[in-house]
């Protein structure tokens, strides 16, 4: 923290320290610095609905294709002649 010297003695003794110059700007540098952070997270969410939703057809399929691909069918067993064929 910059300290601007000299203080007066009184100062001293009461331990008290200069103000900030432009109390007005930096409350608006802070605010404009929130609002920045804030439309970023919310970009940030629509962004990744957005994916989410390019991208919702292609996990499905991969995972039916896994699940079908381990999951085989049982192999058919002869059945006995008909009675009434041939």
């Amino acid at each position: 923290m910059a300290v601007m010297w000299p203080l007066s003695p009184e100062a001293l003794k009461r331990g008290l320290l200069p103000g900030r110059p432009g109390g007005r700007h930096v409350m608006l540098r802070e605010g404009l610095f929130a609002l920045v952070a804030l439309v970023l997270v919310i970009a940030a969410g629509l962004l990744g609905a957005w994916l989410g939703t390019l991208a919702a057809p292609t996990v499905v399929r991969w995972q039916i294709e896994r699940i079908d691909s381990r999951n085989d069918a049982p192999p058919i067993t002869s059945l006995p002649e008909s009675p009434f064929g041939r």
